[in-house]
């Protein structure tokens, strides 16, 4: 029998694929696999709608892929969007906000 936390990290690896910016026609999927990278990191985020388990297995792997994938995603996005992103990963204690804009 596949224990809990196996099935659960290969549901979290089919997600994190699902969403790779060759299968992802929605730039939506950048802030998906930036949210599960965060919940993977650690953060009090869900990771594709889930709360994740306190163990899963591969964490480090899966974390690593998603950030991966989410730098494929960062090449393709503007900078607006490239800001959201690093909003999002700030908003869970990951990396800098985004510097502030101008205000002329």
């Amino acid at each position: 029998m596949t224990e809990p936390t196996d099935q659960t990290a290969s549901w979290l690896a089919d997600q994190i694929e699902a969403h790779a910016p060759d299968k992802e026609p929605d730039s939506a999927g950048a802030a998906r696999l930036a949210e599960a990278y965060a919940a993977l990191a650690g953060a009090q985020a869900p990771a594709f709608g889930m709360t994740l388990p306190a163990e899963v297995e591969g964490r480090d792997a899966l974390r690593q892929r998603a950030l991966e994938l989410l730098k494929q995603w960062l090449a393709k996005l503007d900078a607006e969007a490239k800001d959201k992103i690093r909003a999002q990963l700030a908003g869970y204690g990951i990396g800098s906000p985004p510097p502030p804009q101008p205000t002329d």
